[in-house]
C-alpha cells in the first residue's frame, strides 16, 4: 500500500514539473512576441512619415517620432519635455490650438481635424490632426497620442485645381464679354456720330447723352466682372442671403451674354433665410452650375433657378433646371470626377461640378443630381440655414 502511495505521488508531482515547464516555456514565448510586437510598432511609429506625439496630462511632450522631426524641424531632445503648443502653435492658431489640447486632456477624440500649425523657423503647415486619449485603470487620462498629417502640398495642389477651373470660367464669361462690349462700342460710335450731326438740337444731344452715359455704365460693369473673377480671394465666410447672391450672379451671365439666348425663370423662396457662406466662393458654384446649363442646351431653351426651404427647415435648396441633352445614366456616377467631361474637345476642362462638389462640401452642405437623356438635368445645392443670424448677419466670420 505503502508503495503505491509513493508511486502516485511521485508521478503526480511528474506530472507539475511538466505543466510548469510548459507554463514557463508559454510565458516566456508570449513575452518574446510581446517584445517583437512591441518593437514592430515603435518601428512603425518612429519612421511614420506622420508625426506621432505623445503628450502627458500637463501637455508636456513625452514621445517625438522622425515625422514630427521632418514636418516640424524640432529634434526629438529639443521636443521633449517642452509644451506641445508653445512648439507648434503661434500667432492667431495659439488660442484655438490650447482649447483642442484642454479636450483631448479631458478625454475627446478627435478625427483628421483640418487646421494651422507651424514649424521651427515659423512656416505655416496645412495638417490633420487625430489625437486618442490613453486611460489607466481609474479612467483618467494619463496621456495622448496625437498625429499630424502634413497636407500642406495638398491644399496647394487643390488651389491650384481652383484657378485652373476660375481661368476656364473666365475665359467663357471674358469671350462673351468681348462679344458684348464690341456691340456696346459700335453703338456708341455710332452715337457720337450722331452728337456730330445733332449739335444744334438740345434735346436730341441729352437723350443721346442719356444712352451713352447707360452703355458707358454696362462697359464699366463689364470691367468690374473681369476684375472680380481675375483677383484670387480668401475664404471669407458670413451670414448671406442666398436669394441676392443668385440673383445678382445669374445677371451678371445674362448681362455678358453667356444666358443670352436662354429663357431664365427664376422661382425664389418668400421665407426669408440666410446661409453662412462664402460669397465668392458660391458665385463660382452658381456661374459653374448656369455655364453648364447653358452649354447643354440649344438656344431657345428654359433654365429654371428656385430656392427654397427643406420641410425640416435645416437646409436651403438651390436648384439648376436646364432642358439640356441630360447625362447618360452610365455617366451619372463618374460627373462629379475631376477631368471627366461629356463636353467636346475645348469646350469643358472636367473640373467644374468636382470643384462645385468641394466648395458647397465647405460649406458643409452637399449636391443631389436628377438627369433624363434628352429632357434635361437638374442639380440641387443643399446649403446649411444659418441660426440667430438676425444676431450675426452684420459680423464678419473667417
Amino acid at each position: 500500500m505503502m508503495k503505491r502511495y509513493e508511486y502516485k505521488s511521485s508521478e503526480f508531482a511528474q506530472k507539475i514539473s511538466d505543466v510548469s515547464e510548459k507554463l514557463k516555456s508559454l510565458v516566456w514565448e508570449m513575452m518574446q512576441e510581446l517584445r517583437e510586437s512591441e518593437q514592430l510598432y515603435r518601428s512603425i511609429v518612429e519612421n511614420a512619415e506622420d508625426a506621432i506625439i505623445t503628450i502627458a496630462p500637463d501637455s508636456k511632450v513625452t514621445s517625438w517620432n522622425k515625422g514630427a522631426c521632418k514636418i516640424f524641424g524640432y529634434e526629438e531632445e529639443e521636443a521633449l519635455g517642452r509644451q506641445i503648443d508653445e512648439l507648434i502653435a503661434r500667432n492667431s492658431v495659439g488660442k484655438e490650438a490650447m482649447n483642442l489640447s484642454h479636450k483631448v486632456l479631458q478625454g475627446e477624440s478627435i478625427k483628421s481635424l483640418e487646421a494651422l500649425r507651424y514649424d521651427k523657423n515659423g512656416e505655416a503647415k496645412n495638417v490633420l490632426i487625430s489625437a486618442s486619449p490613453i486611460f489607466n485603470e481609474r479612467h483618467e487620462v494619463e496621456a495622448v497620442t496625437l498625429m499630424y498629417k502634413d497636407i500642406s502640398e495638398l491644399k496647394k495642389a487643390h488651389e491650384q485645381l481652383l484657378r485652373t477651373e476660375k481661368q476656364a470660367t473666365l475665359g467663357v464669361i471674358a469671350g462673351s464679354i468681348g462679344h458684348e462690349l464690341n456691340n456696346l462700342v459700335s453703338g456708341l460710335l455710332i452715337h457720337a456720330r450722331l452728337l456730330q450731326q445733332s449739335s444744334d438740337q438740345p434735346e436730341k444731344v441729352k437723350s443721346i447723352a442719356e444712352t451713352f452715359a447707360a452703355n458707358l455704365e454696362k462697359v464699366a460693369l463689364h470691367g468690374r466682372n473681369l476684375l472680380s473673377l481675375s483677383r484670387p480671394t480668401k475664404p471669407r465666410f458670413e451670414p448671406l442671403d442666398l436669394n441676392a447672391v443668385l440673383d445678382e450672379t445669374t445677371e451678371t451671365l445674362l448681362l455678358t451674354g453667356v444666358l443670352k439666348y436662354m429663357k431664365v425663370e427664376k422661382k425664389y423662396s418668400q421665407e426669408r433665410a440666410y446661409i453662412y457662406g462664402d460669397r465668392n466662393l458660391l458665385e463660382q458654384v452658381i456661374r459653374n452650375l448656369e455655364i453648364n446649363a447653358a452649354h447643354a442646351m440649344q438656344p431657345g431653351g428654359h433654365l429654371t433657378l428656385t430656392t427654397r426651404l427643406e420641410k425640416n427647415g435645416e437646409y436651403l435648396l438651390m436648384e439648376f433646371r436646364d432642358t439640356g441633352h441630360g447625362i447618360a445614366e452610365e455617366n451619372l456616377k463618374k460627373i462629379f470626377l475631376p477631368f471627366f467631361t461629356t463636353k467636346s474637345e475645348g469646350v469643358g476642362t472636367g473640373l467644374g461640378l468636382p470643384i462645385v462638389k468641394d466648395i458647397v462640401e465647405q460649406h458643409n452642405g452637399h449636391l443631389t443630381l436628377e438627369s433624363q437623356v434628352g429632357q434635361g438635368t437638374t442639380i440641387t445645392v443643399h446649403l446649411p440655414v444659418a441660426k440667430d443670424v438676425l444676431f450675426t448677419k452684420n459680423l464678419t466670420l473667417s
